[in-house]
This record gives structure tokens, C-alpha cells and sequence, in this order.
């Protein structure tokens, strides 16, 4: 018995420890979903402050953000929320990319985007590729995001 629950126990970590390296698109795919729950639920100016408060909505290679139509204005930054407030709608990437205006055209468009950019890596320092996954905020002039890096 003592080694049919030693075998068990075994094979659920290994199975646990399998989810927690999904590869970073599918994180990035369910922190999304779970963020945009939370906007719904809550609202912008609530999910602001629970984004901006960090926590679980930011972690070494994944970051939610919510940013508004009007002016590209960050409203969170889960990784740097001294940006909330900011406009990005001029922003440029390390290549000379618009990426938010293309992200808020392709939201605005078809509800959702996935942008590539490149940009300054918080943890390693250096210019790298990052992705921009969004959804719109049903009944808003905005969208939530979570940039992830490879």
C-alpha cells in the first residue's frame, strides 16, 4: 500500500510540474483569460488596482497590462505600475514598431490580438522578443494584455 501511494504521489508531481512548464504562449493564454474575468467582474478601475498591485498578475516572463483606446493610456502594468497613467499609443519598439496602435487596430477590428515586438527584457536587460496577446474589455474603449517573452 505504502508504495501504491509513494508511486502515486510520484506520478502527480511529475504531472504538476509538467503544467507549471507549459510553454509560455498557453500561460499567457490562460493569465489572459483570467485577467479579462476580472475586468469583466470588476471593472476597470477595480482590475487597475489589482493589475497594478503586481502579485500573481506578474511574473518573470508574463505581464498583464489594461490600456485605453483614447491617448494608448496605460490604466495597469502589473511589472511597473509607475507606468500606469502613460500614454504608449506613440511607443516604438527596438525595431521602430507602433506596437500598440497595431495592438489597439487589431482589437478594435476582431476583438483580440497577438503583436510581436521587441523591447528592453526587465529581467535580462537586453532588447528581446516579446508578444503583446489582447482582448477587448466588452463595453469599453479598451483592452487587457499580457506581454510575455520567449
Amino acid at each position: 500500500m505504502k508504495t501504491w501511494i509513494r508511486a502515486a504521489m510520484a506520478l502527480a508531481l511529475t504531472v504538476s510540474a509538467g503544467f507549471a512548464a507549459a510553454d509560455t504562449p498557453a500561460e499567457a493564454k490562460a493569465m489572459l483569460a483570467e485577467a479579462h474575468a476580472l475586468v469583466v467582474s470588476k471593472g476597470l478601475d477595480g482590475a487597475a488596482a489589482d493589475f497594478n498591485a503586481g502579485g500573481k498578475w506578474k511574473h518573470p516572463k508574463a505581464y498583464v497590462v489594461l490600456v485605453n483606446f483614447d491617448g494608448g493610456t496605460l490604466l495597469a502594468h502589473a511589472d511597473n505600475p509607475k507606468l500606469a497613467g502613460k500614454s504608449f499609443l506613440e511607443a516604438r519598439d527596438a525595431s521602430g514598431k507602433a506596437f500598440v496602435q497595431e495592438t489597439i487596430a487589431n482589437v478594435k477590428s476582431s476583438g483580440e490580438s497577438l503583436v510581436d515586438y521587441r523591447w528592453a527584457n526587465p529581467t535580462t536587460k537586453k532588447i528581446d522578443n516579446g508578444h503583446l496577446m489582447a482582448r477587448r474589455v466588452p463595453g469599453k474603449e479598451a483592452y487587457v494584455a499580457v506581454g510575455y517573452w520567449e
